[in-house]
């Protein structure tokens, strides 16, 4: 007697291999499982050599209902979602390089579920399979066949549209990311080919939150450009730290010392200046006072 049947594409191979695996290992007690091609699909059913009364073969089918739920919800979630994801990326954004197809299904997985602590990942997982296994159940109920593709398809569109909207975050930030490394490539030119206006500058942040510049021996630096740059700061409302970095594109100083860095909470401040500056740019704990 067959009880049930599942049904995956031939040519998905990992998601056919990874279904083999987990229904040959995790085989209820007293079924068999025996495999059959038609066209391009390949159906594992569940199949029993004994005779049941109507009482029995209810209970054993509620038993394989769950079971199955169980398997095929593990198979999506823990499978075949990274699976859709590379699907999902070679459909839309196929024309990115293989480098940036990697990290976009690397950051839409982190997005997907949640990045970290690892706990709250388990519980975003452990939502999404009691959400996948009641539509399993909820299919099961008049049906004693499912196919895989299929039921994805129809069954669990908010999960494709859930893993759709993780990969356009990704390439979004991927974007982002691209701009801002392009940003730091022209920043880097430009401080490059112009002459350092001075050798070395200290940088110490006030109480106030905003930053002073100092020369190599400890003097305020002030000059015609740094006052017009500071003027736009009430002018234009430009942050404190945007000005910093523009004062220090301007003079194009061959050496930079934090001081206090610890205490500069914009760590992303920290990390232009690194970059626009290579190799120029030395973080102090230290604090310093003006001449």
């Amino acid at each position: 007697m067959q009880l049930f049947s599942i049904g995956v594409e031939e040519r998905d191979t990992s998601i056919k291999e990874a279904l083999v695996r987990k229904v040959q290992t995790r085989k209820p007690d007293g079924l068999d499982i025996e495999e059959k091609k038609a066209g391009n699909l390949l159906f594992l059913n569940y199949i029993s050599n004994l005779e049941y009364d109507s009482s029995t073969i209810g209970q054993v089918r509620g038993k394989l209902h769950r079971y199955i739920a169980d398997i095929v919800s593990d198979i999506i979630i823990e499978d075949l979602q990274s699976h859709m994801v590379e699907k999902i990326i070679q459909d839309e954004y196929f024309y990115f390089g293989r480098e940036e197809r990697h990290k976009i299904l690397r950051d839409a997985m982190a997005i997907m579920w949640g990045g970290s602590p690892a706990a709250r990942s388990e519980a975003i997982r452990s939502r999404w399979k009691n959400r996948v296994c009641q539509r399993i159940m909820e299919h099961l109920q008049d049906n004693d066949e499912m196919i895989l593709d299929g039921f994805i398809r129809f069954r669990l569109k908010d999960f494709r549209h859930e893993l759709e909207a993780t990969v356009d975050r990704a390439v979004d930030d991927l974007l982002i990311e691209k701009e801002y490394s392009e940003f730091i490539k022209l920043l880097r030119y430009f401080v490059e080919v112009q002459e350092p206006k001075v050798e070395e500058v200290h940088v110490m942040m006030g109480e106030d939150k905003k930053y002073t510049l100092l020369d190599s021996s400890l003097r305020i630096i002030n000059n015609d450009m740094l006052e017009d740059l500071a003027k736009e700061i009430s002018d234009r409302e430009i942050s404190h730290d945007d000005l910093l970095i523009s004062s220090l594109i301007t003079i194009a100083p061959s050496r930079i010392t934090i001081h206090e860095f610890d205490r500069i909470q914009n760590k992303e401040l920290l990390n232009t200046i690194n970059n626009v500056f290579n190799g120029r740019v030395t973080m102090s704990k230290e604090a310093i006072l003006p001449r």
